[in-house]
């Protein structure tokens, strides 16, 4: 056996038995898990009150919407930081 020959096994196994998970990766750019930070996406459901503090705590502006109204984060300006899901009160925020 060669130096090295043996190093592809744990690649092997785990597309063996984790397949369904690399697939919705690749194909759908989904983390299942919900472990992979550069998919993730925040969004802010209908149970928002408006109170504004996920806009306050977003660093670069990306949560938008009036006082006591429902509040829309633009996901092209979100760094997925999650200060906005940290700071809500009514768990509104959602990370997908």
């Amino acid at each position: 056996m060669r130096p090295g020959q043996n190093c592809a096994n744990p690649v092997r196994t785990t597309l063996k038995y984790f397949k369904d998970e690399y697939l919705k990766h690749i194909n759908d750019k989904r983390c299942p898990a919900g472990e992979c930070q550069a998919l993730k996406i925040y969004s802010i459901n209908d149970t928002c009150i408006g109170c504004t503090k996920c806009a306050k705590a977003c660093p670069v502006g990306a949560i938008s919407g009036a006082v006591k109204q429902k509040h829309v984060i633009d996901t092209g300006k979100c760094t997925k930081c999650g200060a906005c899901a940290q700071v809500c009160g009514s768990g509104s925020v959602v990370v997908g």
